[in-house]
């Protein structure tokens, strides 16, 4: 029986987050900011929304699985790697939900008249 550690279970690292406040904020602005001005700026006009809303929904995978991997708490307070996911998911599906269906056609190469 001495080999059974029966000591409590420290609470998770949260090393993870960045404690303060304004720079948190910075930096989660800079990184939801950044693909946004990026696609306005490099992709055509007519497929920019789509493709605003892909690269988001990407990003917002990459950085949930990231904070997956590095078992993030996501109940820590303050703002941590999985509220940043979950921001990049909400651009996506709202750039998503306000394009034009034959925007996102031609995105894919996909032309809506033949």
């Amino acid at each position: 029986m001495s080999l059974w550690n029966f000591e409590p279970i420290r609470s998770r690292d949260t090393a993870n987050e960045v404690r303060n406040p304004s720079v948190r904020l910075r930096v989660l602005f800079i990184l939801g900011a950044l693909p946004a001005a990026l696609i306005a700026l490099l992709a055509p006009k007519a497929v920019a929304l789509p493709a605003a809303s892909l690269v988001s929904i990407l990003l917002a995978a990459a950085v949930a699985a990231y904070a997956w991997r590095a078992d993030v708490d996501y109940r820590a307070q303050g703002l941590t790697f999985w509220d940043l996911a979950g921001m990049l998911a909400f651009i996506g599906f709202g750039a998503g939900a306000v394009s034009e269906p034959f925007a996102a056609l031609e995105l894919f190469g996909m032309s809506a008249t033949r």
